[in-house]
């Protein structure tokens, strides 16, 4: 195998509503959760439902689209890729925390209004002059 990928692909629910940032340089940024489910048996052979929370990061052009058709409970498919980070939280503790970087996404939604259920926002519209 000459070629590894680091490539993410969920469908799920936002767990609010979007919230917009705009870095020093004037980069838009959109930071959101999204909700996944899983279901199985529990030891008394009942189907329980457990819910996943993913971190999602939206940069660019991708960030305003989704502030444009996006809100709590809205049912997307994201396409991504995984970030490892970390930081010193207040208490001097040392955390680490995964992302998912948003390429491109879909409204899976059919009430959204003014898109297409087969449009696909993607970061390949961004300017990307400043990528390697």
């Amino acid at each position: 195998m000459s070629t590894l990928i680091n490539a993410v692909q969920l469908i799920g629910r936002l767990g609010a509503d979007v919230e917009m940032k705009t870095t020093t340089n004037g980069t838009k940024v959109s930071n959101v959760r999204l909700a996944t489910n899983e279901y199985s048996k529990n030891s008394q052979g009942e189907w329980v439902e457990t819910t996943y929370w993913h971190s999602l990061v939206f940069w660019g052009k991708l960030a305003e689209k989704l502030e444009r058709r996006g809100k709590k409970g809205t049912r997307l498919l994201v396409q991504g890729s995984l970030l490892y980070r970390d930081y010193i939280d207040v208490n001097n503790i040392k955390r680490e925390v995964t992302d998912i970087r948003v390429h491109q996404f879909i409204v899976l939604d059919s009430q959204a209004a003014n898109t297409s259920l087969l449009e696909v926002s993607s970061d390949a519209e961004e300017d990307t002059d400043h990528l390697p």
